[in-house]
């Protein structure tokens, strides 16, 4: 039996297809038991949906019975540290062999990082360094998801743009979380996972590309022109909190990654162990031609 927390997330939600389709049992923890998301889970073959907040320590040593590997993803808030510690802390008691945590930027993880969601992982990464104890235990680190281009298919296409702090000839190897999800799937499934015990391994996406290239890929789905813009880190932050609804903290954080982009921090490769387990095969390209189509039409056209 295995462990998702973080279930209906982009990587989580791959995680637990990857491992139904494996044909193993998989416990996909989600905070509610309804929604859209969750009955697309409660169809996968093996999947038991297990709703208990990361917070509640007791559901967890309770959810965690039986598990053999954990998969462990958290989205960004305020009491993610405390969150995925108490995931640990359960697997651990537990007797659960095997950990895969889904990390952050390895370059602003640490303690006095500008970034708040780096510090919260550079806690979680502490603490699950001193208190394993006998379970094996992975960091992922991806570069750039291609799933933060979100807000250019429900916020800026539709007014023929794409709008970030950078200059069209920055770039970033983008990566699909589905990708992230393979790689952690297949590892929680290896007979030996202490090959890769200890270790913080980066996942990049096949391709390199420029803001420009982006836009070009876009004109060419959508068969109408979509430029690339350039706007201050600070408008980017408003139209963040405005238009997706991101606390004021989140989008802070957020915008610093535009900088790690503009120094060339979203170019490294995939780590070797990860090429040779599930090489990342998913392109930018592929993933505007699903996204997309979906895009409201522009104003003139409604």
């Amino acid at each position: 039996m295995f462990f998702v927390a973080g279930a209906t997330g982009n990587v989580g939600s791959q995680v637990v297809r990857k491992l139904s389709e494996s044909g193993v049992g998989v416990k996909a923890q989600t905070r509610s038991s309804t929604g859209g998301k969750v009955a697309e889970l409660q169809r996968l073959p093996g999947v038991e949906i297990v709703a208990c907040d990361l917070m509640d320590k007791a559901g967890l040593a309770e959810a965690l019975q039986g598990v053999k590997a954990v998969f462990l993803v958290c989205g960004n808030a305020k009491e993610q540290a405390q969150m995925e510690i108490n995931v640990i802390d359960a697997a651990v008691a537990a007797g659960c062999t095997y950990l895969v945590e889904n990390g952050t930027h390895a370059g602003y993880t640490n303690k006095d990082s500008p970034v708040e969601f780096g510090r919260h992982h550079w806690e979680i990464e502490e603490h699950l360094a001193k208190s394993a104890g006998a379970m094996k235990w992975t960091v992922l680190h991806a570069n750039w998801f291609m799933s933060n281009h979100l807000g250019d298919i429900f916020g800026t296409l539709p007014n023929g743009a794409i709008v970030y702090p950078l200059k069209p000839e920055d770039k970033a190897q983008l990566v699909d979380p589905r990708d992230v999800g393979d790689i952690a799937a297949q590892m929680l499934l290896d007979s030996d996972p202490s090959k890769y015990h200890g270790l913080h391994l980066m996942i990049s996406g096949p391709d390199v590309l420029t803001w420009s290239q982006i836009a070009a890929l876009y004109t060419e789905e959508l068969g109408r022109p979509i430029e690339m813009a350039t706007c201050s880190e600070p408008e980017w932050v408003a139209a963040a909190i405005k238009g997706s609804g991101f606390e004021h903290w989140l989008a802070e954080a957020a915008a610093h990654n535009f900088k790690v982009i503009r120094d060339g921090g979203f170019l490294h490769t995939t780590s070797p162990q990860l090429l040779a387990l599930a090489p990342p095969r998913r392109t930018m390209k592929e993933w505007i031609a699903e996204w997309a189509p979906r895009s409201p039409p522009p104003p003139a056209a409604q």
